[in-house]
């Protein structure tokens, strides 16, 4: 006991001693204990570090702009045996940048034993900034030790975008001509501040079409694309596109688009033909509510946009094989083919099959001989040759084994439509998404087919867009729960009705 209580004795003593060198210098102690247990001892010295240098601007891209502001941040901490009474910090560039200022000196004030300080120097760019990098070096000295820490960092500068900046995405060539008489034209947009206006300009006159732009962030800093449809007129279409923002207007440069009618070629004239199957009053499993009243306003909506409707209701097997053949044949006088089905669809296997009103599965093997396969459709319009086929699948897209046939919109097991490569030309829309089930509705129309309709004589929609303002609608009415699906390999541009 009378050991222990010495050896404290001791440390306390050196500790006095300490602080009294290290306040009034009168002190000759060099020697503290670290640790009275195993009696060490470690010479007084002062050191730190720097840790977790980084720069910050306001836009958060690790990136200064011009007229942005943004810090240098990094700790220094204190890895020494003593306080540190007094730190210098200085910051340098390695070469002179125009368009920049920062603060360059700083004192920092005792740092304890084992803490840390944050030293923020605050940085400012200006409209002289240019595209490139800037090095800064930061000194950090102790004048009463002369030690000394540095550290580098490199940060990307840009250029200030003042007015906005456009630049053509589509059309590319400075002129061209088409053979449709709507197109997309798209570009890219780069604004340091909020775009106010953007308008297109053809032949110098705002088309009247109450049409605007979609405007899409990229993953570049201020920096947009923007996509617009337009209908050209007959001859030269000069397109200018005008963006303003907070700084100003900015008028681009032009493209010009031909666009020739072809009122005698019949050659060029897009026939369309249409097979339409809904299929409700099955007779070995429960009535779906609304398929035939789906095939019905369908086919009508088809004709209003020039489609030739090869329409069938309540099919069975033969009938369904039949209408196929059929329309396989005629397609390959018409351009552009298209095949709507509602009612029961299933997957088996990863294969997807369309029931007819007379199917009866006792056993899963059944469905090669009771079912459509969709690929056989597929098949057809592939045969063809059509230049452009579309097929809208609004099955119930489950599967009856698992459910017992008890409705559209619930189900078990392996539910849904497998997903399905679409051959070349080819887009196939599915009410939802593989895997999942598609509801049935409550309305005169289901939820899917009722979307479709609502778009389908909406002019100048290219057939993309239209299926994304199809989901669109399902997702708001589904409250996310269905999610319409497709599948592209489209070649060339397709509307449903073009004015």
């Amino acid at each position: 006991m009378k050991k222990g209580l010495s050896l404290f004795a001791i440390f306390f003593y050196l500790v006095i001693c300490n602080l009294g060198y290290s306040q009034s210098g009168e002190s000759k102690f060099k020697m503290v204990i670290i640790n009275p247990i195993e009696k060490k001892v470690s010479p007084l010295f002062s050191s730190f570090t720097i840790v977790n240098l980084s720069f910050a601007d306001i836009n958060r891209n690790l990136q200064l702009y011009g007229k942005e502001d943004g810090t240098i941040r990094f700790y220094i901490k204190n890895t020494g045996t003593v306080l540190l009474q007094e730190l210098k910090v200085i910051l340098n560039m390695t070469d002179s940048v125009p368009g920049i200022t920062c603060g360059k000196n700083q004192t920092i004030k005792q740092i304890k034993l084992g803490d840390s300080t944050l030293v923020v120097i605050p940085i400012a760019a200006d409209e002289k900034l240019k595209d490139g990098k800037v090095q800064f070096e930061i000194h950090v000295s102790d004048p009463n030790s002369d030690s000394t820490r540095t550290a580098q960092l490199i940060i990307p500068t840009r250029a200030p975008v003042k007015t906005p900046l456009f630049t053509w995405v589509t059309p590319k060539a400075t002129i061209d001509s088409v053979d449709f008489s709507v197109v997309k034209i798209t570009g890219v947009l780069k604004t340091s501040s909020d775009i106010t206006g953007l308008r297109v300009y053809i032949n110098d006159q705002v088309p009247n079409d109450n049409k605007s732009f979609e405007v899409l962030a990229t993953e570049n800093l201020n920096e947009f694309r923007i996509e617009r449809t337009v209908a050209l007129n007959e001859g030269n279409n000069e397109i200018k596109i005008e963006a303003r923002n907070d700084e100003g207007t900015t008028v681009s440069d032009s493209r010009t688009i031909n666009y020739s009618i072809k009122k005698i070629d019949h050659a060029y004239v897009e026939r369309r033909l249409a097979l339409v199957i809904g299929n409700a009053n099955y007779i070995n499993s429960n009535a779906l509510r609304n398929p035939i009243n789906d095939a019905e306003a369908v086919s009508s909506a088809l004709k209003d946009v020039g489609f030739t409707v090869l329409k069938y209701l309540n099919a069975d097997l033969k009938t369904m094989k039949k209408a196929m053949d059929i329309f396989g044949e005629k397609l390959q006088e018409y351009n552009v083919g298209l095949f709507y089905y509602a009612g029961h669809g299933m997957q088996v296997k990863g294969n997807n099959y369309l029931i007819p009103i007379d199917a009866s599965l006792k056993v899963e093997q059944d469905v090669d001989y009771d079912c459509v396969d969709a690929g056989r459709l597929l098949g057809k319009m592939e045969a063809a040759g059509s230049k452009t086929n579309i097929v809208i699948l609004d099955a119930c897209r489950d599967n009856p084994f698992a459910r017992s046939w008890e409705g559209r919109s619930i189900g078990k097991g392996e539910a849904g439509l497998a997903f399905m490569n679409a051959p070349s030309g080819t887009i196939i829309a599915y009410a939802t998404s593989p895997g999942k089930i598609a509801a049935d509705g409550t309305g005169k129309n289901g939820i899917y087919t009722e979307a479709v309709l609502k778009y389908i004589k909406v002019p100048s929609i290219p057939i993309e867009d239209f299926f994304k303002y199809v989901r669109v609608e399902v997702e708001s009415k589904t409250n996310s729960t269905q999610t319409p699906w497709e599948s592209t390999s489209l070649k060339g541009n397709f509307y449903f009705k073009i004015k």
